[in-house]
Order: C-alpha cells, then structure tokens, then sequence
C-alpha cells in the first residue's frame, strides 16, 4: 500500500490524526506529486509514452479550498508506505489505556456459541491462552484463519497472474530519474516501479512467465524492471529491504459475519483486489470506522444487535462495486500491454520515424483516455448505504451515481458532505463529535424539534453531539435541510426541516437508526401474543404435510 486516499485521511482527520500521520518522517511531502508515468525504460536513453499528472497535497488543499461546493473531500489523500502507517498506528493504539495488546500470539481456532466466543491463542513460547469475548473480530488478513475457521467461503479466487517485489534502498536511481520524480513508473514489458518517500526507497514489481519458478536474484529483478523494453538497467542498489513473489486476488467473502453474528470480518479477511485503484486498505479503513461504532453501540445497550447483522449489508455491496471498478483498471492495463505487442518494434526504435510516431500517438491517445486510477471519486467518496434497514428514508429520490465524481447530498444512507465554514478554515469534518452528531442550520430561539430529539436520546443514553450553524448559508444550501443527524462513520441517518413533534416519534425515530426498533417490535409481539414462537400455523393444518 503506498496511498492512504481522501475518504481514508478524512476519517483520520475526524479522529483528530490526519496531520500527524501527515508529519511522519518517511511520509511523502506535501508538495510532492502523485504523478504517474509511462516509459519504455528509466535508463537514459527511454523515452516518455504518457503520463496522469495529479496534483499535489498542497495543491489538492488549494483545489478544495476554492471549490468549496461540497463535491471534495475534507482532505486530499497522502502517498506513504503501507511499513510507515502500520508502525506508526500500531504506536497509537498500544498507548490505548482500554486496549490489551498481544503481539506474538498465534490464533489457533475458535468456538462460537449464542452469547459469544471463545478464542485460543498460542505465543512463542508456546503456551496456550484461551479469549473469552462477546465478539471476535477478524482482520487478519486475506488468507484470514478466523475466516476459515468460521466456515465463512471466499467468492472469487487468485488471478492468473503473478509478480515478484523488491523493495529495496538506491541513491543512484534518485539521482538519475530522466523524467523527474513520480509517483508510479509503469514500464514498457516489464512491470511498474514505485517511488515511495521521494527520497531513496522504491519498489519494483515484475510479472514472472507462467513457467518461472526459480530462485530470482532481487537485483536483477530490479535491472529488468528499470530497463523497459531496451533491456536491462543495472544501477547501484544500497540495500535490497523485502523481496517476495505474491498475486493478486479478486475476491470477496460470502457473508461478513457469522450466522450467529458474533465472528464478523474486516479489511482483506473480507475482500481481496487488485492494487489498481487503491480500494484494498483504504476499503478496510472504512470498514474498520463503520464495525468500531456498531459494537460500540451494542455494547453500551443503546444500539440492538441488528446494527452489527446490517454491517456486511451496507458495507459488502459498496465493496462489490469497488471491485468491478478496480477489475476495469486491471483490463485496461492488459488492452495496453495488447498494444505494446503491436508496436514493440517501434517502441524499441526499430521502425521508421513515422511509424514510431503513430505508435506513439495510439498509445497516448489510450492512456489519457483511460484516466488516473485514483480519482474515482464516486468510488472513494460516494458510498450510500440507503438499502439498510438502520436509515431512516426521506422519500426523496437519489441524486445520479457517477464513478468519477461525487455529487454532495444529505439523503439518509448518504456520506454527509465535507464543506468549509465560513471562516475558510473549520469543515464541517471537525465538528462531528466521537458518535452521534445532530446538526442544526437555525436562527437565534429557533428549536425545530431538536430539543426533544436530544432529550429523547439523552433518555436512550445514545450519545449524541448538539451542533448549531447560524449564518453558514453555503453550508446550509449544500446540506439541504434544517436538521441533519449523522452517524458515527460520518453517514446521514435522518435529515428534515421540522424535527418530531413528540416524544414518542423521536423515539421512533432513534430506535431506527440505532438498531432498536426490530428489538421494540419483539418485546410488543411478546407482550401481546404471550409468546416467542412466530412459526405457529395461523391455519388449521397448515403445517400438516396432508395440507393443500
């Protein structure tokens, strides 16, 4: 992983982490480019095919800035290494005073019953330890054990295809890149380098032949790489960090929780995709933001157990269609590797000059066509989850889904709108409290029903952060209603002008979105019937075999 993209660093920032994770030390600059590029060879004598030029963090900023619309996100993304943002969240979540860490232990299995988990760990000195929890959480990766061992299939599989990575320390290449710093170099026949500090670090991927199973040399591998089309590129490496042969997948599981709910799954232990796109960590940070306040609910009491069963519900479509798009990137890179095989006699300057021009022109015409991988926006940014059954609907119709862009809107289901205030400075990003936020657009003595809409969810003991906007107009028409209660993941859950008149629909209301109504709707099924049993026959016989 080398990009930590806009949703991803917008969560961050409402975590109050974004500009420390920004300030770490091998983190990639703000002022440095997203650019990719496409080369016969990084040697000398290579030549540039095409390139997708992004802009900058800074200039990202500024772009946000002056479109202050509510189409951007609250934060541009940020290249960096996927060994820096792990050690540095790792140091985060350690310094957790209500977190027990156990690095070294090996799961082994579990045992899931009605009311909860028992786990068993093994650590290196090989003693056994045995977890008892309410929940088990699996983000152990895309060969995940708790997966397997939950009985939960994959959908999908490896592609046929393979690459071998090295990730490796060279001050010469730094100095000798014909074309400048980038950010992805994709090289004519033989794979993709990356830049990944702007410094010294890089790291080569090279697609192996289906029939290479040798031990490979990583600086070799390096050379092949670099070189292109016009063969190898030896320049001097300092120090070779990982190098592993590994394949991409495309996959996603069947169900992301248990049927009994209590083992649910998250990040690569639930999906698996290309790297095209950057969906794959980015994706599982989402995740992670959208299970933690669902069990943070039902653990406190004030959210029902729904709230968790609905979790793969909202999450598992938006990732289907992650993988699709990522699935389209992959395609159009194999169409351009079609094209390269044409005119492999022109890239390699074995034709004539106008020959070698029109090869060229097709190839450019097809790379700028085919766009940047990583401004899919309505991807990235407009996820809606107004299927489940936790948001309470409107009425109003969805605005159109586009894959490059997002349009801003408070429907419920939607992602609530990143918008600057008036002072140019705060988004509507820092005002969201650690869950529940109801934001209020009114005038001075104006209550709009938010009163009982606090007192009844003071009443429910859902935690919720009151938020009055007076005189932020712009904010106000983007967001499209008086009254707009967002979820812990930053999500619409409710939106109108006129809150609930009474108690008892503000109840209603907050029952919905917390999971509790279907919970309510048993305890009065109960009460009236005197039972629990739904699967009684209401027709004499009907459960006969004998009945027609």
């Amino acid at each position: 992983m080398d990009l930590t993209n806009c949703r991803s660093m917008e969560i961050l920032r409402m975590l109050g982490l974004a500009d420390d994770y920004r300030a770490q030390v091998d983190a990639v600059g703000a002022d440095a480019n997203f650019d990719s590029i496409f080369v016969t060879s990084l040697a000398p004598e290579g030549r540039l095919l095409a390139d997708w030029k992004i802009p900058s963090v800074n200039e990202q900023r500024e772009y946000i800035r002056m479109h202050n619309d509510g189409t951007q996100p609250a934060e541009p993304g940020q290249r960096c290494s996927q060994i820096v943002f792990e050690a540095w969240l790792k140091g985060i979540v350690i310094k957790k005073e209500n977190v027990t860490a156990k690095f070294g232990w090996t799961y082994v299995g579990h045992v899931e019953t009605d009311k909860g988990v028992t786990a068993t760990f093994v650590d290196g000195t090989g003693t056994s330890h045995v977890v008892l929890a309410r929940y088990l959480v699996g983000c152990d990766g895309g060969s995940s054990r708790v997966r397997k061992c939950a009985g939960i299939k994959m959908l999908g599989g490896q592609m046929p295809v393979r690459f071998y990575l090295v990730h490796f320390r060279s001050a010469d290449l730094a100095q000798k890149l014909t074309f400048g710093r980038f950010w992805h170099g994709i090289l004519v026949g033989t794979g993709f380098v990356i830049d990944q500090d702007e410094k010294d670090t890089f790291t080569a991927h090279y697609p192996l032949p289906d029939a290479m199973d040798e031990n490979l040399d990583p600086r070799e591998v390096v050379y092949k790489v670099l070189g292109g089309c016009l063969g190898r590129w030896p320049i001097k490496i300092d120090e070779v960090l990982v190098h592993s042969e590994w394949q991409p997948s495309f996959s996603v599981a069947e169900s992301y929780s248990t049927e009994k709910g209590r083992v649910l799954l998250a990040g690569d232990a639930a999906h698996r995709n290309p790297p095209h796109g950057g969906y794959g960590m980015n994706s599982g940070v989402v995740d992670a933001i959208d299970l933690g306040w669902r069990l943070t609910a039902v653990l406190r009491g004030y959210g029902g157990e729904g709230l968790l069963k609905a979790y793969g519900d909202e999450r598992r479509p938006m990732m289907i269609r992650a993988l699709q798009r990522s699935h389209r990137h992959v395609i159009e890179h194999v169409v351009l590797g079609g094209m390269y095989n044409q005119v492999w006699e022109s890239l390699v300057g074995n034709t004539s000059e106008a020959e070698q021009k029109h090869a060229l022109a097709s190839i450019r015409d097809y790379i700028a066509i085919s766009g940047p991988e990583t401004l899919d926006r309505g991807i990235e940014l407009d996820l809606r989850y107004d299927h489940s059954p936790f948001i309470f609907p409107d009425g109003t119709p969805p605005v159109p889904w586009e894959v490059k862009s997002y349009q801003p809107s408070t429907r419920p289901g939607s992602r609530a709108p990143h918008v600057f205030l008036n002072d140019g400075v705060t988004s509507t990003y820092d005002l969201f409290g650690r869950e529940w936020t109801l934001v209020h657009f009114s005038e001075e003595g104006e209550d709009d029903g938010a009163t009982t809409l606090k007192d009844t969810a003071e009443a429910m003991d859902l935690p919720l952060e009151y938020v009055v906007l007076r005189g932020e107009d712009n904010v106000r028409r983007i967001w499209e209603r008086d009254l707009v209660l967002v979820r812990p993941d930053t999500h619409v859950a409710w939106r109108a002008n006129k809150g609930p008149a009474t108690r008892e629909e503000a109840e209603h209301i907050l029952q919905v979105v917390a999971g509790k109504a279907e919970d309510e709707f048993l305890k009065t099924a109960e009460s009236f019937t005197g039972n629990t049993d739904g699967d009684k026959p209401g027709i004499a016989g009907e459960g006969d075999s004998s009945f027609v």
